[in-house]
């Protein structure tokens, strides 16, 4: 839960800004200290926030493009080897994150068009996903798509410290699911998503085991 100064409590009495800034005052030997303070002041962890709700997304948006293409979910089903490359597909054809904001600290030309420092920008992650200089056919759900260099967790410094848990606890969700129900099919032609502007993903995700 967000506090009035921006922080996140944790466990419902410890922020997070707090507990970065105890961990730089009085550092151990955890993690925390080492993602607080780093060996450079530049790659130091700030104050954020995180949660599960994009892992949840990535899931159900996941499940949903399967479903919605036959042919890619019973060459999972039959090749689970190929669980890795299919996260990754799904991650670059329905990402549960679609747009972000980044402030420039200095002025940047990108594709002949200058940025000014301290001008905000929305990069449109789902856009750039469906690049077709990047993605040959890009509208079309291969799982085993090759070099398929997605920025669904971003990139550079704001790469997403999560993004090794939520892509096993997808491959773990989305195997498990389509192993155990080999019928699963969709019981809705129209499953309602959640109204956001930023995140992707479904209220629910009605389905048939039959």
């Amino acid at each position: 839960m967000a506090d009035s100064d921006g922080s996140v409590t944790i466990n419902g009495n410890v922020t997070l800004s707090r507990l970065i800034a105890e961990r730089r005052a009085h550092p151990t030997v955890d993690l925390r200290s080492g993602l607080a303070i780093g060996d450079d002041p530049a790659g130091r962890m700030g104050e954020f926030i995180a949660g599960h709700e994009t892992t949840v997304n990535l899931i159900g948006n996941g499940m949903l493009a399967l479903l919605r293409h036959r042919d890619q979910l019973r060459r999972l089903q039959q090749d689970p080897t190929l669980i890795g490359s299919a996260i990754e597909e799904l991650l670059r054809y329905d990402g549960p994150v679609q747009r972000t904001a980044r402030i420039p600290s200095e002025d940047v030309t990108i594709g002949g068009r200058t940025i000014a420092r301290g001008e905000m920008v929305m990069p449109f992650i789902g856009a750039a996903d469906r690049d077709p200089v990047q993605f040959p056919e890009p509208d079309r759900l291969d799982i085993g798509r090759a070099d398929n260099r997605h920025i669904a967790f971003g990139w550079g410094i704001h790469f997403c410290l999560g993004a090794p848990l939520a892509r096993i606890e997808g491959q773990i969700a989305i195997n498990s699911l389509i192993q155990k129900w080999p019928k699963l099919a969709l019981a809705t032609d129209r499953p309602e998503y959640r109204q956001s502007l930023t995140l992707r993903g479904l209220k629910a995700l009605p389905v048939s085991f039959a």
